[in-house]
């Protein structure tokens, strides 16, 4: 009587991914009999590869996977050992073969794959369909209501935590508008001093102040007929505030050292980290300005809290790194999209998207592992808050599985329990956790704690005083 096969053995759970130099092709495994490998046109699985035999190798099915070579040339290696030849050694789902510089991987099925079905490579997606990230269900209702107000004029103010994708949405909002063939111009307000500003967005004539030489149009006439995008506009000091909101009420902008007024017309998209409701309230934000901006507020959920969106994110941008290095994309083992999954990601998508592009540097080849992150980060997420909700024993077996080599891991066996994947939550308690954690890892030091949470010092400052936090003394700062 034979046995019933494990799930980490049947071929029916399991299929066949081969990734070359610059494709890749998928087939699906037999339940029983055979599958023979090499460069040969006979083979059922053909690998272009010159240091491949013209009969390589052959996976045999039916009491378990077996996998034997067929006296190649260049030999075979599976999770890098070599195989005997002549002999036939044990294959699982997870195990990885080598064959010259193809490699096959027995993947675990999570959707019908066809049979011998080639791809091309990642190189002839075209520039929109690899800039377009995916979208998880939040996301998708954020644009929904961004494709709606883009069809009028309305002013929309975009919030949401440091590098969650404000500017892709001010973008995508301008371009799904009739305005979409005008100009649309961008202006960081905290990366310029309150003079440099205001001359940026009003324009100057002239001698108006040292320096100028010439007369020079600010960004809001440059933007006529299009769209002006203000980032980080909560960064905006109090005196151009008064001046900005003039302009929205008249359609009219005066070039500094200049007394006639000029026609504008121009639509207004202004995004932001804060909470520009509490600095209404502290006085730090004109409460007519917020209203003028706050015609439709789109708001974008932190990544932590758009879980369902971090392996496609990942995976993308593997993509889109690998098109330009001329490779083919890593895979992501189930343990590693677990750590990934369990951060909190303080920097959002521009975090993850950093941390991809340095694991396909370092990998170098098929499969990424804990070797190509950065695990001293990772691997030490804060204490179970609202926020990351997912236990310190769960956090300790992800890590345990993915620090184990990548092709020595079952990708489909780890579990991770739906509760724990809708406890995650946000929410200000969760920030304000954040927030305390990075001053105790900065030993108070204010302008440290900022930058480890990817945050201006002022905008950190304001959220102390938000959650009642009792700022450090300055002494703690005199290190900067």
């Amino acid at each position: 009587m034979v046995a019933a096969q494990s799930e980490d053995q049947d071929p029916a759970s399991a299929f066949l991914l081969v990734v070359g130099r610059d494709s890749y092709a998928t087939y699906n495994l037999p339940a029983s009999g055979t599958l023979t490998i090499g460069r040969g046109e006979t083979n059922a699985v053909r690998v272009d590869d010159p240091l491949a035999s013209r009969a390589h190798a052959c996976l045999h099915f039916g009491d378990g996977m077996l996998l034997e070579d067929l006296g190649s040339v260049n030999g075979t290696r599976i999770k890098d050992q070599p195989v005997p030849r002549g002999e036939r050694v044990a294959i699982r789902i997870g195990d990885t073969v080598q064959i010259g510089s193809t490699v096959l991987i027995i993947q675990r099925r999570t959707a019908p794959v066809s049979d011998a079905r080639p791809e091309t490579l990642p190189g002839s997606v075209t520039a929109t369909q690899a800039s377009a990230p995916p979208r998880g269900v939040a996301m998708q209702r954020v644009h929904a209501l961004a494709e709606r107000a883009a069809a009028g004029t309305i002013n929309v103010l975009i919030t949401g935590e440091t590098g969650v994708g404000k500017e892709l949405l001010a973008e995508t909002v301008h371009r799904a508008s009739p305005r979409r063939d005008g100009p649309y111009v961008c202006l960081n307000c905290a990366a310029l001093s309150e003079t440099l500003l205001e001359s940026e967005l009003f324009g100057h004539e002239r001698g108006a102040f040292t320096g100028a030489v010439q007369a020079k149009p600010g960004l809001l006439e440059t933007a006529a007929g299009g769209t002006l995008f203000l980032d980080e506009v909560g960064e905006l000091p109090l005196a151009t505030q008064a001046k900005l909101l003039r302009v929205l009420e008249t359609r009219e902008v005066t070039r500094l050292g200049s007394v006639r007024p000029r026609r504008i017309d121009v639509r207004f998209i202004a995004a932001t980290n804060r909470d520009l409701e509490a600095e209404v309230v502290r006085g730090t934000f004109r409460q007519d300005l917020y209203f003028r901006f706050a015609g439709i507020t789109l708001t974008i959920p932190p990544l932590r809290e758009r879980l369902d969106e971090i392996r496609p994110l990942a995976e993308t941008f593997a993509r889109q790194i690998c098109r330009d290095l001329g490779r083919a994309p890593p895979i992501f083992p189930a343990p590693i999209l677990m750590l990934l999954e369990s951060y909190s990601w303080p920097g959002n998508v521009r975090e993850l998207k950093n941390i991809v592009e340095r694991a396909v540097l370092l990998s170098n080849g098929p499969v990424i592992g804990t070797d190509h992150l950065p695990m001293e980060k990772i691997s030490r997420p804060p204490a179970p808050t609202p926020a990351s909700g997912m236990p310190s024993r769960l956090i300790a077996e992800a890590y345990k599985l993915a620090a184990a080599t990548p092709r020595q891991v079952d990708a489909g066996r780890i579990d991770v329990p739906s509760p724990v994947r809708a406890a995650r939550g946000g929410g200000n308690a969760a920030e304000r956790e954040r927030i305390i954690a990075a001053l105790n890892a900065c030993a108070g030091n204010q302008s440290r704690a900022a930058k480890l949470l990817g945050i201006p010092r002022r905008t950190f400052l304001t959220k102390l005083d938000a959650y009642n936090i009792p700022r450090p003394k300055k002494s703690s700062d005199a290190d900067l």
